[in-house]
């Protein structure tokens, strides 16, 4: 039997409604050619062109394959096929928008989310089914999505049960936030998800990392208790995650694709181990929500947090937690908090101060070396808009949620990113705002002449 799986590209492949044409990536598992009576399920991967490998030099990739294959090879999933749709970049409509765009877009993007469904139903998965071997009923086809592509997995699962039994969706893109420092909060959100009155009967998985800037954990939180609410199961019906560090970007979503794959494809196992992550000092008064990431970890090596736990304190008086993680502080103080889950338990100390704001100020300076082209302005984290001051020299200040932690590097606009002098990519500048702080940074160039003239500067 071979040992290694395949990808085909099928080219040029026609989206009726969207009037558009696409690459599609379908990769097939170790032994698919030589078992020739098995058939496998299916997960339907958006913004494929990224999924294993980098869409040009110096892009990302989800490594989605070896991510894939190892876990096959290690037998903690089925094998399956995995069909990775490229993404039609929007000019005047977006195919990950199903009923509303962001109104910063909305004068220029409407939504061609349905046309991108009928395409995926109709026209895709028809064909899929008829060239390869697959399990095409609902309980073995999947729908994978990450960011934008995330709330059309949600969108087109809510509305299609019938077809889609298991959704995977990473860094969802719930709520469009920009910073406004008028309103009380300091941030401008726009809900963009709908549910129906009753979710169906799915197998879901939703997460989100807590250094993803201005995609904030309480948003996909209180989407996912929504789901609870509307009658989704947890456990077998649902899964979330809230990952420590983790950033908006495909190298993370990579690191742990493995987790939904084994969740919907493989066994998780059973619990072996509880912790409790997050903020340990409280403010009494500020205005600042904080919740316990309570993370069960199992012997497979699967993890998922806890959007309901048993919950006691040793002073109630100081500190109280509600069943969802969120803790409640009633005065100064320390307090013990203790999380029991079965047999498992674990402890964390908390203290509550008197007050603590729950927004933070950080400044940023950057300076450009050698700068070749001059701008009005550059970008740094979402919503990040540093102003020219003076030669190379670029400046902003900006009112953040306590905590929030951004991952990124600078740009000049869509995916024209920071390079190092020979023009290939740079690690991603990290922030965490926990206090009020002023950084600076050097950029060494936005590409070489050469690496531009390649490609490469330009990362689009």
């Amino acid at each position: 039997m071979s040992t290694h799986s395949v990808i085909e590209c099928l080219e040029g492949i026609r989206a009726s409604r969207l009037g558009n044409s696409r690459n599609i990536y379908v990769y097939l598992p170790p032994g698919y050619q030589e078992q020739t009576d098995r058939h496998y399920p299916v997960m339907y991967v958006h913004a494929g062109q990224r999924a294993f490998g980098p869409s040009g030099p110096g892009n990302e990739t989800w490594n989605l394959d070896q991510a894939v294959d190892e876990l096959i090879a290690s037998g903690r999933i089925e094998p399956l096929i995995m069909v990775g749709i490229a993404h039609v970049r929007p000019v005047t409509h977006n195919e990950f928008y199903h009923f509303t765009a962001p109104e910063r877009e909305a004068v220029s993007v409407g939504c061609s989310g349905t046309a991108y469904e009928h395409f995926i139903i109709h026209e895709l998965k028809p064909l899929i089914d008829h060239r390869y071997r697959t399990l095409p009923d609902k309980s073995n086809t999947g729908l994978l999505g990450s960011s934008a592509a995330a709330l059309c997995t949600l969108h087109m699962g809510m509305r299609n049960p019938e077809v889609f039994g298991k959704l995977i969706m990473m860094s969802p893109f719930l709520v469009d936030v920009q910073l406004d420092e008028w309103s009380d909060s300091g941030l401008l959100e726009e809900a963009m998800y709908r549910l129906p009155d009753k979710v169906p009967d799915v197998q879901m998985w939703m997460d989100i990392g807590d250094a993803e800037g201005l995609f904030l954990p309480s948003q996909v939180r209180s989407a996912a208790h929504e789901l609870i609410e509307k009658g989704i199961g947890i456990g077998e019906g649902f899964a979330f995650l809230e990952q420590p560090e983790a950033c908006h970007q495909e190298s993370a979503w990579g690191e742990r694709v493995h987790l939904p794959l084994m969740y919907m494809f493989g066994e998780v196992g059973r619990p072996v181990a509880l912790e409790m992550q997050g903020r340990e000092v409280i403010g009494l008064s500020g205005g600042m929500n904080t919740y316990i990431n309570a993370l069960l970890h199992y012997d497979s090596g699967w993890v998922r947090s806890l959007l309901e736990g048993s919950y006691t304190t040793s002073h109630p008086h100081v500190l109280q937690v509600r069943p969802n993680g969120e803790l409640v502080p009633v005065g100064p103080g320390s307090a013990l908090i203790t999380l029991t889950v079965g047999e498992l338990s674990t402890t964390r100390k908390y203290t509550v101060i008197p007050e603590l704001s729950a927004r933070v100020e950080v400044c940023i300076c950057a300076e450009v070396e050698n700068e070749e082209e001059q701008a009005e302005s550059i970008y740094g984290g979402m919503g990040m808009k540093l102003v020219r001051t003076g030669t190379g020299r670029y400046e902003g200040c900006y009112r953040v949620p306590r905590d929030s932690g951004f991952s990124f590097r600078f740009t000049r606009g869509f995916r024209r990113f920071e390079t190092d002098m020979n023009g290939k990519p740079v690690a991603n500048r990290v922030i965490r705002a926990t206090e009020n702080m002023s950084v600076h940074y050097h950029i060494l160039s936005w590409g070489s002449t050469s690496a531009v003239k390649a490609g490469i500067g330009g990362q689009g």
